[in-house]
């Protein structure tokens, strides 16, 4: 069974307690303890434990001498607000205690059970509210002050300025400044020299460089008017900004004599507008992005009709002469032009096959040793007789071999895109490959003598859905997926892939990088 710190057994009451999460105690009538819950064990001992000892002195003596210094009536509901040092930081937290009486029973005494709830937060929120509403009456009060002091000719100096200080303006956190235009004296407070990083002995000039009062700002002042300037001023502890206000005083002979304002730190305001223009901006680059996403998805569309259609009508064309033809001649060359129809058809719908696994991230890879310029070599001549209907010449001198942990099947279709792209957008010169070892990467560069990249398409060249200079070139077919699926490929294995281009005319050069196998 459960003891208190006096060993006495603890009654139902009491070990109901026990499950409690608030702290509470039970005092007796001459307010000594009778016992602590685990909540305040744990708060206020920091241990749960039942069998802990309870100190006479600490935070049970406290709220003793709390109860004792309220004189309030212990035989009623009460409630008290007071301080303890938390156990679990070492802070200090506010309480509000509950007090409820227990008549006696029987042989047991009259208890006063209390119960502790953390009002911290609460009271900090209202600091806070009251802070701001100070600041706010401050505004109201400034303008008097600046008044009163409006064809002043004597000024007190600066430790007087801060002895004076209205006390709502320094709960707001205001700095106060002031320059006179005749002799160049500066005074202002402690607050406005911190808010401006400024040495307590800064001179005219540079206070009033500090202060923003520019010969633009002057005439303003000389002309009955205010100004307004949010400065970056950096401190120690990083940038601040900084609202300045200032206005003119004139003097007897109506002409501008000193000019006054304040100072107030509005990092924390600044810091939200910033990210506010933040946010505003990722939103927009968002959605323009989703348009041009769009765009990009119709002009997909209108392609994929474009590019299905025009294979699917050549193998219709052909297999409807295959059919009415009985000369050998005719029947091979349809057959030819079936099967180099069906299979571009067949690449495409891979294309396409491919690009929804990648969209959903379900394209995976089969690793295993392969020798890079082997499988290099081929996929040159099965590109070969496409590049010699173009009178193109194809260049596959300069392979190396290499080997790499790679997908044969995903690989050759890396190289097989950059390969036809390359002859496709060629009409004349030729096309390298060529692979070597570079440390411990294999480098892998496909090279072409044709209409090059312009510098503004170069970043979006391995987008999804993107053409190669398709305006302004005239169409040379294709989805618009092939680099989109090398990139892809290529950084499942580990790998890179970029392009270079000295622009429109001048060919372009794609370079793939894959680890060495060790």
């Amino acid at each position: 069974m459960a003891a208190d710190c006096r060993g006495r057994p603890l009654s139902d009451f009491q070990a109901v307690l026990e499950h409690f999460a608030e702290p509470w105690l039970v005092l007796d009538d001459k307010l000594a303890l009778v016992c602590a819950n685990a909540a305040w064990r744990e708060r206020f001992m920091g241990t749960a434990s039942a069998g802990a000892p309870l100190p006479a002195n600490g935070a049970v003596a406290a709220v003793v001498a709390h109860l004792r210094a309220s004189r309030v009536p212990l035989s009623r509901v009460f409630r008290l607000d007071l301080a303890l040092a938390d156990s679990r930081d070492g802070g200090r937290r506010y309480w509000r205690m509950h007090a409820s009486p227990l008549p006696a029973d029987g042989d047991r005494a009259a208890l006063m059970a209390l119960r502790f709830e953390d009002v911290t937060a609460q009271l900090d929120a209202g600091e806070t509210e009251r802070r701001e509403k100070a600041k706010l009456r401050s505004y109201a009060r400034l303008g008097e002050i600046l008044a009163r002091q409006t064809g002043t000719k004597t000024a007190a100096t600066r430790s007087t300025l801060n002895g004076n200080i209205d006390p709502t303006l320094a709960l707001a956190e205001l700095g106060v400044w002031q320059i006179d235009l005749a002799s160049g004296s500066v005074e202002c407070n402690d607050r406005c020299l911190r808010d401006l990083a400024l040495e307590p002995l800064a001179d005219a000039k540079r206070f009033g460089e500090a202060v923003q009062l520019s010969a633009a700002n002057l005439q303003r002042v000389q002309a009955g008017e205010s100004f307004e300037s949010e400065l970056r001023v950096d401190h120690a502890d990083g940038p601040h900004w900084v609202l300045v206000r200032g206005s003119g005083s004139a003097q007897d002979d109506g002409l501008t004599g000193r000019v006054g304002g304040i100072t107030l730190d509005i990092t924390s305001r600044k810091k939200h507008e910033l990210e506010l223009s933040a946010l505003a901006d990722k939103e927009r680059d968002a959605r323009e992005q989703s348009e041009a996403l769009a765009r990009a998805m119709d002009e997909f569309v209108a392609a994929v009709s474009h590019e299905l259609r025009s294979p699917l009508n050549a193998i219709i064309s052909w297999g409807e002469l295959l059919r009415l033809s009985s000369d050998p001649a005719a029947v091979t060359k349809a057959g030819d032009a079936i099967r180099r129809n069906g299979r571009q058809l067949s690449l495409m719908v891979d294309d396409l096959l491919d690009s929804g696994a990648i969209a959903s991230g379900k394209l995976s890879v089969q690793l295993q040793p392969l020798d890079l310029g082997a499988l290099a070599t081929l996929a040159a001549e099965d590109v070969r007789k496409q590049a010699e209907r173009k009178n193109l010449t194809l260049d596959a001198s300069q392979v190396s071999s290499c080997t790499v942990m790679a997908d044969e099947g995903r690989i050759r279709q890396v190289i097989w895109n950059l390969l036809s792209n390359a002859i496709k957008f060629t009409e004349a010169g030729g096309v390298r490959i060529a692979l070597a070892a570079d440390g411990s990467a294999a480098r892998l560069s496909v090279e072409d003598t044709g209409r090059g990249i312009p510098a503004a398409q170069l970043p979006q060249i391995f987008g999804r859905f993107v053409q190669i200079d398709a305006r302004s070139s005239g169409r040379a077919g294709g989805l618009g997926l092939g680099l989109w699926l090398v990139k892809h490929i290529v950084e499942l294995h580990g790998g890179t892939v970029s392009v270079t281009s000295e622009g429109a005319g001048h060919g372009s050069t794609f370079t793939v990088t894959l680890p060495l196998l060790a």
